[in-house]
């Protein structure tokens, strides 16, 4: 039979299971974190190869995961992949081509617009590398991104060209180019479309904006510092100018500090023979200021070149 104090021992039995139940989330171990799913994975494994450069092992894990899951939502990402990897593997280029150009063609742009436009890179560079430029592949596919819609491809494809052995698909490119540069913002973008218009035709160079209007004229002891750089090249015999242009100082002197040391040797050299020491040419127009550099009066053409 049971004492008087039985249910007081019940009542704290209960007590204390209910505490513990209480108590039990606080001090139990944290629950592992979900794993992956297995197309999350795979793609990650072949996101390390790619830091790695492990064109390998990039291009196993893409066809794996485009095996495995062809309608994922990564599949995108898995079929760019394995275009970019072919295009870096020694004797597959043909096939990155092909790669490139389905990614392209499958792909909507509004809704992979980044991977597009990476895939049209991809192309151009697959086509026009190197000697590449001179063939009629490479023309091609300069035409094709010139004519594309997408004023990023369009542009790049405009850009490239300027380096291209067609003289169709460069005289193509000035329109797309001269639209880019009045669209453009980006400083660096603007001057690799001046750099390509000079590498077309220096003519078509857009003139530089005019300086604004001063709202008090400069002190009469500070000359004016030069900012253009003026060339023309007449013809005699046709009684026309063959050549007019207006480059601004500046960037005159970016175009040659971008020239590779190759190029910039060779280019030192030329000056040398000419009298000119190109380290200091910058240094002498600035301290020079306006004038004319090259006064040259040749039986057939005239050549002038001066400061404004």
């Amino acid at each position: 039979m049971p004492d008087a104090t039985t249910p007081v021992r019940a009542t704290a039995r209960a007590t204390v299971l209910w505490l513990g139940l209480l108590a039990g989330p606080v001090f139990a171990a944290p629950a592992p974190a979900p794993a992956p799913a297995p197309d999350e994975a795979l793609l990650l494994e072949v996101k390390i190869a790619l830091y790695d450069g492990d064109w390998p092992a990039v291009l196993r894990g893409s066809e794996s995961l485009l095996r495995r899951s062809p309608a994922s939502p990564l599949a995108p990402q898995a079929e760019f992949q394995r275009a970019r990897a072919l295009a870096h593997l020694d004797g597959r280029e043909a096939e990155a081509i092909t790669a490139y150009r389905k990614f392209v063609r499958e792909h909507p742009a509004e809704r992979d617009r980044l991977l597009v436009d990476q895939a049209w890179s991809g192309l151009f560079s697959l086509a026009c590398e190197g000697k590449r430029r001179a063939t009629s592949g490479c023309s091609s596919m300069l035409h094709e991104g010139i004519a594309d819609p997408s004023l990023y491809v369009s542009t790049l494809a405009a850009i490239r060209a300027a380096d291209a052995g067609d003289p169709a698909v460069r005289r193509e490119a000035v329109p797309i180019l001269k639209r880019a540069y009045d669209l453009e913002n980006d400083t660096e973008i603007r001057n690799e479309i001046l750099i390509a218009l000079l590498k077309i035709d220096p003519r078509q160079v857009p003139p530089p904006p005019a300086p604004p209007r001063a709202r008090s004229a400069p002190p009469a002891a500070v000359p004016p510092l030069p900012s253009l750089i003026k060339m023309t090249i007449y013809n005699k015999a046709s009684k026309r100018y063959d050549l007019r242009i207006n480059l601004p100082v500046a960037f005159a002197q970016m175009l040659v500090d971008a020239l590779g040391q190759e190029e910039r040797s060779a280019l030192k050299v030329s000056a040398a023979k000419q009298g000119v020491d190109l380290d200091d040419i910058f240094q002498a127009i600035q301290k020079n200021g306006q004038g004319r550099l090259v006064d040259l009066d040749a039986p057939d053409t005239r050549i002038e070149v001066w400061i404004e």
